[in-house]
Order: C-alpha cells, then structure tokens, then sequence
C-alpha cells in the first residue's frame, strides 16, 4: 500500500511538472533522488543529462515539518450510525464547535430538526456521531 502510495504521489507531481513552462535543475534533481529508489537506472541516467553527479551518495531530501501540517481537515458526520456528509472543521475544533458547525450547516441540520440528541459521540479529527430520537 505504501509504494503505490508513493509511486501515485510521485505521478502526481510528474504531471504537475509536465504544465510548468520552464523547470529548475534543482528541483528535477531533487525529484530524481526521491525517484532513485523505485527506477535506479532511469533516475541515474537523467540525473546525468541534467549536469548533476551520480545520485548513490546524496542524503536523502530534507523537509520542513511545518509545511505538512493541516490547517484544516474534512471528517464524516453520522446520524444514528449512518454517514450523511461530511464537514470542514480546523484542526483544534472541540466538541461544542463541531455541533455548532453541523447546526449551522444546510444539508446537515435537516437531520437534527425536530429531534431530540441523545448523545453525541466525537472522535476528534475522525467523526462525529448524533444519536437521536
């Protein structure tokens, strides 16, 4: 699961690569040592026609950890135990803000109208469960 993980999100940013009007040695340079691993031969041989030494003793890429943090995530809201959409909620959000934010929501509250909460079940970062009656 993982290298097909890997392999699409390489892929991913091959086509995004492939719009760019002009591309930075450095950053196929890069891309070539993250693609070493899966295609060692064709990664070494364009590696080399773009001026760059053999890619067997390069450290691994750094990244900024920061970067890759999420703002914002998407989790499943269910009624009864059946997923009926989903919302956009920040990271930190509590319980109470996620109630507020199903309240709030259009195609969500016509769940809640009339119906008493028995229970409210938050899986922070995951899920939202409404028992009702």
């Amino acid at each position: 699961l993982r290298f097909n993980t890997s392999v699409s999100q390489l892929m991913i940013f091959v086509n995004h690569l492939t719009k760019q009007e002009k591309l930075d040695k450095s950053v196929l340079h890069q891309f070539l040592l993250i693609l070493n691993p899966f295609a060692p031969h064709i990664s070494e041989e364009l590696n080399e026609m773009i001026g760059f030494e053999t890619l067997v003793n390069i450290p691994w890429p750094e990244y900024d950890k920061s970067k890759i943090i999420e703002d914002k995530i998407t989790i499943a809201v269910q009624f009864n135990g059946k997923t009926r959409g989903n919302i956009s909620i920040k990271t930190d959000s509590n319980e109470s803000m996620v109630k507020t934010i199903v309240q709030n929501d259009e195609n969500l509250n016509r769940y809640l109208n009339n119906k008493e909460i028995v229970k409210t079940i938050y899986i922070k970062g995951r899920i939202v469960n409404f028992v009702i009656r």
